[in-house]
């Protein structure tokens, strides 16, 4: 192949490392991490000789002509800038995909071994290390009463620096020399930043200081400054040692055509310069090749600015149009590996295991979904207990960054989480699509994760408006009875539990809050009893705000759903919400078969009117995350029952959880005896925590009555009833939340939303709500006409209880 004889260098660039074996650094300077990050992606992606091609992240993309729900500016009085900006976002991200989608489609229809990304962030390489690394500096601090910035580097800090390919130089200096170099680093800084970073380095007490500070600036530049960019698609293919930096371009016209292919061409060299600090020490047979894409260009106006040799890997409107004889021609010019596949799954590991690992909530590509599932599980709590999850994962802890702490203390730690491909494909959408969403899905599909996450990032990022989250856990349907209003003031499990997960920038409101409000509501609607719609929308128009609405009831019935009741949202076509997310969850519903028909046609023509006038966006979730394989066989006995929407099943190899179990109880007095019974018998260890969710106010009383006679175990109490004081009783139950042990006992309604590892349902009918509430362990008391459906599909009957009470 010629060579570059312009400035552009595009083309093949060898790694060239200089060892003559390849050496792993970072699995020698992070054994354990290294070895994490190897087996979940080995796990996961190779199970087979070959790989197919992947896209990641792996999630469906929107068509690229229906971004932001397309074109929101109807009149010419719109700000020309506004259009403008929006005009810029839309081609940049259109081209992006345009381009990407050639590739995959290409190298998919090929069945090649290897990867695309769009984008990659570099950030993201090592980044549980870096974590760590600032967390521990952060404690040594507070520990030592030290600046955090004067402390030394720490063996993390050193490691990351060797692994990143950066040298940190010892400085001898002292005196007058440190305050020049100190001088010489704040150059390096942004403007703004240099006169605080000189004053505070020439006011410290001593020399070392000045030199950890000095050092500390330069990790912090190297690390997280130099060697971090955006890559707009990166691709892998193993069996030419190729990795290709296309850099695209929505430039549509020739003025300013050779600034633009310059920029992409520094842009791509320093890609080129980072991937080889990275990774040089396992890829050197590699090459690495850089490419520009501009396909709004004819390939004659950009020959014009390259050379003979660059023109070759340029991306221009022709071979948008005919793409596969330009990828073939260029894959010809490239070598054939003969033995790469120990690289490339090094490689693989890296860049898929480093972009898949991510703290606080935030990610941007997942494992598998079984992977997903039961590292959430523990990331959650990290206990063999809990009324959050289960310990899915057997054997000891996770090493290093994946070490964790209580849950409801985030401040204090880190949560690493994995999201699913259908929750990271809602992730990813442009800001205008997240910004209205109505979940309409199964039980256990991660609406509330994905709300609570996107609350927690707008409370961070936008300090200007309120976010609210609300959950409607509590109620039943849209009816607000004036004579249960008493019982609709406790606030569900689910509120207080939200309430402890948010710090004081997200206001929980939950149905007691809304009723609280109701004597205010009262004039505005002229009735006695508004439903629940009404206090929702009413609220919202007096809060205007970021507002995320979970487990809406919309529908009237109790029993079953007979009739569907959306709120309406046409406020949100006020300019003062234009700026403003609505997240929305529908809860899942059984429907009267007499109605069913009438019903999902009318949630049909809601989900239509949001998504057509109101650019709702409903994600497709459709995979349970939380239920056992063994809970799910239970749900799946009333298959057969009308629902809102279909149940979801189950990812790949789910967890197993224990075997649910039925119990016969048709006498009501004995269900108090039964359920202490059935403690005795399957919860054995008295420091698990089991939730008894009673369906019947009726029968609660007895089942409190027998739990609290079981000496071993500590018996907390969360149901509506006489004498109590609200505040006093939830004082308690956030105890329990806190350090989950012994028994809570609480009514269907009010633990609604919530998930616990073990549940035990005293039901005298099918009740799927309650039996979706567990994860690990479910034991149902029925009466005999739900036992002999569980015979039937094979659920474990104990009729030893039964007896021995009788």
């Amino acid at each position: 192949m010629s060579e570059c004889s312009c400035s552009l260098k595009l083309g093949l660039h060898p790694f060239q490392t200089s060892s003559a074996e390849e050496t792993d650094i970072v699995r020698t300077k992070f054994p354990s991490f290294v070895e994490e990050l190897t087996k979940k992606t080995e796990e996961n992606y190779f199970q087979e000789d070959s790989v197919p091609f992947k896209l990641f992240p792996p999630s469906v993309r929107p068509d690229a002509n229906k971004l932001g729900h397309g074109y929101p500016f109807n009149c010419e009085e719109e700000p020309s800038k506004k259009k403008e900006e929006w005009e810029k976002d839309y081609k940049a991200i259109k081209a992006e995909q345009d381009v990407a989608n050639q590739f995959n489609i290409h190298f998919t229809n090929c069945r090649t071994e290897g990867f695309l990304f769009q984008p990659f962030h570099t950030d993201t390489y090592l980044k549980g290390m870096k974590e760590k690394a600032k967390q521990k500096r952060r404690g040594d601090a507070q520990r030592l009463h030290r600046d955090v910035d004067t402390l030394p580097l720490s063996e993390i800090e050193k490691k990351i620096c060797e692994c990143v390919g950066v040298n940190i130089g010892d400085i001898i200096e002292s005196g007058k020399d440190l305050d020049d170099k100190i001088d010489e680093e704040a150059l390096k800084l942004k403007i703004k930043e240099r006169e605080r970073f000189k004053n505070k380095g020439k006011t410290l007490p001593n020399d070392e200081d000045k030199k950890n500070y000095v050092k500390y600036s330069q990790y912090k530049k190297e690390v997280y400054d130099n060697i971090n960019c955006e890559m707009d698609l990166i691709i892998t293919i193993a069996a030419k040692r190729t990795i290709m930096e296309v850099e695209v371009k929505s430039h549509s016209d020739n003025i300013g055509l050779k600034s633009v292919i310059d920029k992409a061409a520094k842009q791509v060299n320093i890609g080129n310069k980072i991937f080889k600090k990275f990774h040089g020490d396992i890829l050197r047979e590699w090459d690495f090749v850089r490419v520009i894409a501009l396909p709004k260009i004819n390939k004659t106006e950009l020959e014009k600015e390259a050379c003979e040799h660059c023109s070759n890997f340029l991306i221009g409107r022709e071979e948008m149009d005919h793409f596969s004889p330009w990828i073939e021609n260029l894959l010809s010019k490239l070598q054939i590996s003969d033995c790469t596949s120990d690289a490339y799954r090094k490689l693989f590991a890296r860049v898929v295991g480093c972009y898949s690992h991510s703290e606080h909530h935030s990610s941007t590509v997942t494992l598998s979904l079984a992977e997903a599932r039961t590292e959430n599980e523990k990331a959650i709590t990290e206990k063999e207990k809990g009324v959050y999850s289960e310990n899915s994962v057997p054997g000891e802890s996770l090493p290093e960054t994946f070490q964790l702490t209580d849950f409801d203390k985030k401040e204090n730690k880190s949560v690493y989480l994995y999201w699913n491909p259908q929750q990271l494909e809602l992730l990813l959408q442009n800001e205008d699509t997240k910004k209205r969403v109505l979940f309409n899905s199964s039980f256990g599909c991660g609406k509330t994760l994905l709300m609570k996450h996107f609350a927690h990032t707008l409370a961070k990022r936008d300090s200007d408006k309120k976010v609210f989250y609300i959950s409607l856990a509590a109620a039943a349907g849209q009816q607000l009875d004036e004579s249960k209003s008493s019982k609709l003031m406790w606030p569900a499990v689910f509120d207080i539990a939200n309430g402890m997960d948010f710090d004081t920038r997200v206001e929980v409101i939950g149905v007691n809050n809304l009723i609280h409000l109701h004597h205010y509501y009262q004039d505005k609607f002229n009735q006695h009893a508004a439903c629940l719609n009404d206090l929702l929308q009413t609220f919202m128009k007096d809060n205007p705000g970021h507002h995320f609405i979970d487990e809406l009831p919309a529908y009237e019935g109790l029993r079953f759903a007979d009739k569907f009741s959306g709120p309406n949202l046409t406020h949100l076509t006020d300019p003062e919400w234009n700026d403003c997310c609505v997240w929305i969850a529908l809860r899942p519903c059984k429907i009267d078969s007499v109605n069913y028909d009438k019903f999902t046609a009318d949630a049909q023509a809601y989900r239509e009117h949001l998504t057509d006038q109101l650019s709702f966006h409903i994600p497709p979730l459709c995979v349970n995350m939380r239920n056992s394989s063994s809970v799910k066989e239970v749900d799946n006995v009333y298959y057969a029952r009308k629902r809102s929407v279909a149940p979801a099943p189950l990812p790949p190899n789910p967890v197993c959880g224990n075997p649910a179990i039925v119990i016969q109880c048709d006498n009501e007095s004995y269900r108090g005896k039964t359920v202490t019974a059935a403690i005795g018998k399957y919860f054995k260890k008295t420091s698990e925590p089991v939730i008894i969710i009673v369906r019947h106010s009726s029968d609660i009383a007895q089942v409190v009555e027998e739990c609290e006679k079981l000496s071993d175990r500590p018996v907390t109490t969360y149901y509506p009833r006489p004498g109590r004081v609200i505040t006093d009783e939830v004082t308690k139950l956030k105890h329990f939340l806190r350090e989950p042990s012994g028994l809570l006992v609480t009514d269907r309604h009010l633990f609604g939303g919530m998930q616990a590892r073990n549940v035990i349902c005293v039901t005298s009918d099918y009740d799927t709500n309650s039996v979706t509430r567990a994860i690990a362990q479910v034991i149902v008391i029925a009466g005999k006409d739900d036992v002999k459906l569980y015979k039937k599909a094979n659920i474990v009957v104990d009729t030893d209880i039964a007896s021995a009470i009788v």
